[in-house]
Formats: structure tokens, sequence, C-alpha cells
């Protein structure tokens, strides 16, 4: 598939070894050839990007205004743990220790399709985010506009 083509989605539970390897669903990696860039996300996830996505990521990053702190700060927090990674013949990925610790990886991770993209999170952390979801879904659809399911 060509850049702009993913879509990722679904709900997988998983668990990450000792060694920081864990295993991609085979629903994802079928779309995407390795390697493929994981690094920080949003609320303590790790975001996984095809590297034709990454390379629209960098180009938006790279348009940010470096003369303003926060965008610099945002700039250097996702590109100093961004790690290129590859799929070993099991279908996994070796997560680094610096982004294994932020995202509060130790055992069970739930990896969740999110577009272009997709996430690794803790799976009791994914529950707790899912649960308040789902509490605010109706106000959240209020909040964006007019979605037309």
């Amino acid at each position: 598939m060509g850049g702009g083509d993913y879509v990722f989605m679904g709900e997988f539970e998983h668990t990450i070894d000792a060694k920081g390897r864990v295993i991609i669903p085979a629903k994802f990696r079928n779309q995407i050839a390795t390697p493929c860039i994981v690094t920080r996300g949003m609320d303590h996830s790790l975001t996984v990007y095809p590297m034709a996505e990454w390379e629209k990521v960098k180009e938006r990053l790279a348009q940010l205004p470096t003369t303003r702190g926060n965008a610099r700060k945002f700039v250097r927090f996702i590109f100093s743990a961004a790690t290129e990674c590859e799929f070993d013949k099991q279908g996994r990925i070796n997560v680094p220790p610096v982004l294994r610790e932020y995202a509060n990886l130790s055992k069970r991770c739930t990896i969740i399709g999110v577009s272009s993209h997709f996430e690794i999170w803790d799976a009791d952390a994914w529950t707790t985010y899912q649960a308040d979801a789902a509490e605010e879904f109706d106000e959240l659809a209020e909040e964006i506009g007019d979605l037309s399911f």
C-alpha cells in the first residue's frame, strides 16, 4: 500500500517480554514494510508510524516555529525518543527502554489501530482511558461537531 492508504483499526492484547519485544498484529504488519518508527505518543502511549506516515509527521513538525518554546519542546519530545524498528521473524518489534518506561509497559499491552498509525498502550492504562472516553463519548461528539455517522 502506498502512503496515505493505511487503515489501522481494531484492538489487540499482547504481551511484551523482558527484552522489550512485542508482537505486532499480522493485520497491521501486512499493511506496512519495515522499518517503522516508534515514538512517544499522547496520553503515555507509544505511536507507531509506517515510514511514509512518519515522513508526513516530520514535514509537519519541521513547519512548527522554532522561535516558540512549546513548539521546540514538543519537537524535542517526539524526536528524542523516536526509533526505527524492524519486525523479526516472529513479527515482533523491540521497544527501547526509554519508550517502555514512558508508556509504563511491563507485561500486558494493548495495540490499537488509529487510522494512519497504531498505538501501543499498557493494557490497564488503555482500559482506564477507554472507560473515561466512553463516559464522555456523547459530549466529545458534540464538541467535535456533527460527524454524520
